[in-house]
């Protein structure tokens, strides 16, 4: 047969599997029966060379290795040997690692799983892959000798392309699945254990008082109590597809416009206060950003036990925070806030402290403090020490360094796309790249660790020259540098929207992004450092995290001294450091209280 009519047969034969993978796609099946089809279909082609054996593998979320899905031909020890193939190893894992075809004709150094009697043989490994993102591998054999054709190679990437569509869809569907059964978990805990119950609202009120003088105002239980049931029920609503985002605030007796020389806040008063429903908070809700803007709540006219919405209070105010990473910023304690941002979970204030939180039915108290109070912490200032802006200005520099750090975070989980961040002292970098392999690496890239020098040098001059008569010049110099700063914590961020981890260095310097982790699977234990304040025996179970965690827990294994900060995309945002040959502290949430303004 001519090269020509090779192509044809190969063209007419790919429209056949692309119909018929379309057409399993609609049919009732499991994702592991369609892949069973369709490994069967791509075995069976004609003028495909092929010895009838394959499998195809998926890409473990939890491991962020290979899983076998389906195979045919495999007996019970090579079922056994390549159930899960990590990164990198073999050939199936450096097509997956790589996200390139590889092709062997022979039985070589690459082909890391052997077993005994293993006859001579060529493989295409074909990743399967969505806009770059890796789904899973392909592999198919073939004889022993056999010749790399282009032909074939294109053939076997058409169908792979069919075949990552089909997974996304099957892999959405089974995410829609449950999500809605943990949506409706969360509203069977709310109406059936009583979410709300006495007891939560107590240990709020207990809170609140906790906040602050135990004489002054407390809300009523009853308002309270509505407040977390209306904003819970709206927060479970969609409008045009896009969910609920709002704030909402119970204003003392007696309040006046929030007017001081600290916080010029916005008053927004309706003609005709609007009775508080869930209806009107959908209506609502898009028109007011939940960080900066409250929908302000009183005791209804009619009914004093009822709530009403009086119209919106607007903050906009200097934040305490160096580089403006707190909401509310000014709001006062007065004012009670519940705040959603993610479905069915609820943040509660006392002005701008959280005193409790609610998510998928369950109550927890605030949570505990940034990781700048937090053995992440003292690792980063054991390396800060050395710069020449500690040198100069002692904790003063360490501040403002740490506080950008705050910065880089809070920009990073605002993406709601996830992500992983390497802080890495310069020393390690020969340790780093043994177990990582830099995909886009930087040459000229900015020093962030001058730029904070330069940062607190004006700092420290604009505090003790404030009559000199340049004093507003350069001061306004400073808040130019601090737009800059806020600025370049955005760009790096963005760094992490590239599949992979961004490097940073000690310096604040990105390094490379979109790196894989390749570094060994971690042997020791994981410690919650919190927890283990209290439970010193406690351990963590790395199954309960994602594919992020762990390869970032491989990488801090592997490199001691360097930081992990794992971003998800609608949770918190870990860190990770070693503790030693052993252990790991794992923490829980780096930004505490802190919300992007």
């Amino acid at each position: 047969m001519c090269d020509l009519e090779k192509r044809v047969s190969y063209y007419e034969t790919l429209q056949k599997i692309i119909q018929r993978a379309l057409s399993m796609a609609l049919e009732p099946l499991t994702l592991e029966e369609q892949l069973g089809r369709m490994l069967e279909l791509i075995l069976s082609i004609p003028g495909l060379v092929s010895l009838g054996k394959g499998a195809i593998f998926l890409l473990d979320e939890r491991t962020d290795g290979l899983k076998l899905i389906v195979n045919r031909g495999f007996s019970e020890r090579q079922v056994a040997l390549c159930s899960n193939i990590p990164q990198g190893y073999c050939l199936c894992g450096r097509a997956a690692s790589t996200k390139k075809v590889i092709f062997a004709p022979h039985v070589d150094d690459h082909h890391d799983v052997t077993y005994t009697a293993m006859e001579d043989h060529g493989h295409y490994c074909i990743p399967i892959l969505s806009r770059k993102r890796l789904l899973g591998v392909i592999n198919t054999y073939v004889p022993a000798g056999h010749r790399r054709e282009e032909i074939e190679e294109d053939f076997l990437l058409a169908i792979s392309s069919t075949l990552a569509g089909i997974i996304e869809r099957k892999q959405g569907e089974l995410a829609l699945q449950q999500a809605r059964e943990d949506l409706d978990l969360a509203v069977r805990r709310q109406t059936s254990k009583g979410m709300f119950n006495p007891h939560t609202i107590q240990k709020l009120v207990e809170l609140w008082r906790r906040n602050g003088q135990s004489e002054g105002y407390v809300p009523k239980p009853s308002h309270v109590e509505r407040m977390l049931e209306v904003v819970f029920q709206a927060s479970l609503q969609r409008k045009e597809e896009v969910g609920v985002e709002l704030s909402v605030s119970l204003l003392p007796p007696g309040w006046a416009d929030y007017r001081t020389e600290e916080c010029h806040a916005m008053v927004l008063k309706f003609h005709h206060a609007i009775p508080f429903q869930v209806d009107a908070l959908v209506a609502l809700a898009h028109s007011f950003d939940p960080v900066t803007t409250t929908l302000g709540l009183v005791p209804a006219e009619d009914n004093p036990e009822d709530l009403e919405i009086f119209g919106t209070i607007y903050f906009n105010c200097a934040s305490h925070h160096r580089f403006d990473a707190h909401s509310f910023n000014r709001s006062p304690d007065t004012m009670l806030t519940v705040m959603v941002r993610k479905v069915g979970c609820l943040q509660i204030f006392k002005g701008t402290e959280v005193i409790g939180g609610i998510d998928s039915g369950f109550f927890s108290e605030p949570l505990p403090p940034q990781f700048t109070d937090s053995p992440l912490a003292w690792n980063l200032l054991r390396e800060v020490q050395n710069h020449s802006g500690y040198q100069r200005f002692g904790m003063g520099y360490w501040h403002v360094y740490r506080d950008f750090i705050d910065r880089l975070l809070l920009a990073t989980a605002a993406k709601k796309n996830g992500g992983t961040i390497l802080w890495l002292p310069q020393s390690l970098e020969e340790c780093a790249w043994r177990g990582a392999e830099p995909r886009f690496s930087l040459d000229k890239v900015p020093d962030g660790a001058a730029m904070l020098e330069s940062f607190r040098e004006m700092e420290e001059w604009s505090a003790a020259n404030y009559d000199q008569k340049d004093w507003h010049q350069r001061e306004m110099s400073r808040l130019r540098l601090k737009r800059e700063l806020m600025g370049y914590a955005d760009l790096l961020s963005r760094l992490t929207l590239v599949d992979g981890a961004l490097f940073l260095s000690d310096r604040l310097s990105p390094l490379t992004f979109g790196s894989m982790i390749t570094a060994n699977p971690w042997k020791g234990g994981i410690v919650s450092w919190v927890e283990e304040q209290f439970f010193p025996s406690v351990r963590m179970d790395l199954s309960r995290l994602g594919a992020r965690h762990t390869s970032a827990v491989n990488f801090i294994g592997h490199c001691a001294g360097a930081i992990a900060f794992v971003i998800s995309q609608d949770g918190p945002v870990a860190g990770l450091v070693q503790k030693d040959s052993d252990t790991i502290y794992w923490w829980p949430d780096c930004l505490g209280s802190l919300r992007d303004s």
